[in-house]
């Protein structure tokens, strides 16, 4: 970083800091011209995201996974494109979705497996039970009332389990 700040400095031309700090010239002038990102504290190269973004998703991933609704390699990967570009960060995946090589680094870096999902918890079973599903259309029905929403479907918003695995077992999940 000291070669690169007298280069930029005008202190040192990119050929005498080369020989100076025993660094290659080229890597000198692509870091002065910005061509590469800054310097990692990890071996090889930098992160497409942040890495205080790859551990937020790391700890959702984990969460996630503990409340059952864990998510398989390719949603992973999937959302990590979508992410980049929305985001507007360059990114050197193929069709804008990461690869493989990517999702093999990230589940090292942070310390994540793919595996069968967990059984849901003993709390989510019990919420099962018919007596409170009954309770909960009782609940509806006052609630709707109250609110005089019976003639204001523009005001009711509906959500439906489409996307939720029925057999959770036949797919694999991240998680730690």
């Amino acid at each position: 970083m000291e070669a690169i700040g007298k280069v930029k400095s005008g202190e040192l031309t990119a050929y005498r800091a080369s020989i100076a700090y025993n660094i290659p010239r080229p890597t000198i002038v692509a870091r002065v011209y910005g061509r590469y990102g800054d310097k990692s504290d990890s071996l090889g190269r930098c992160t497409v995201i942040p890495m205080e973004i790859e551990t937020r998703l790391a700890e959702h991933l984990h969460q996630m996974e503990i409340y059952g609704f864990g998510l398989s390699r390719t949603e992973i990967m999937e959302f990590v494109g979508h992410y980049v570009t929305k985001n507007n960060i360059k990114y050197p995946f193929k069709n804008g979705i990461p690869g493989e090589e990517w999702f093999m680094a990230f589940k090292k870096r942070h310390n994540l497996a793919v595996k069968k999902p967990q059984a849901v918890e003993n709390s989510q079973k019990k919420a099962c039970n018919p007596w409170i599903i009954y309770s909960y259309y009782d609940l509806l029905k006052k609630t709707m009332d109250e609110l005089e929403l019976h003639d204001k479907p523009s005001q009711i918003w509906n959500l439906d389990e489409t996307s939720f695995c029925k057999d959770p077992s036949k797919t694999k999940v991240v998680g730690l």
